[in-house]
């Protein structure tokens, strides 16, 4: 995940990752017990997770397919 930035190219930075995620800033920041996580796990995290918007989509569409049958 890359940004063009004049004629250099930037990383995206965490947070965001995470507003592409829709998920709320500085969501994978901090571990359990209040420790920063760093940025190298919080790509990892980031990664291996759902789209929030997305999610909410297919789930309401679900309930509704489901109660469409009943």
């Amino acid at each position: 995940q890359c940004v063009a930035y004049g004629w250099s190219v930037r990383r995206l930075m965490p947070i965001e990752c995470e507003r592409i995620m829709a998920w709320p800033d500085s969501w994978t920041k901090y571990r359990d017990d209040g420790t920063e996580i760093p940025d190298t796990h919080r790509y990892r995290l980031i990664g291996n997770g759902v789209v929030s918007t997305c999610a909410e989509f297919i789930g309401r569409r679900l309930v509704a397919a489901d109660a469409a049958l009943s």
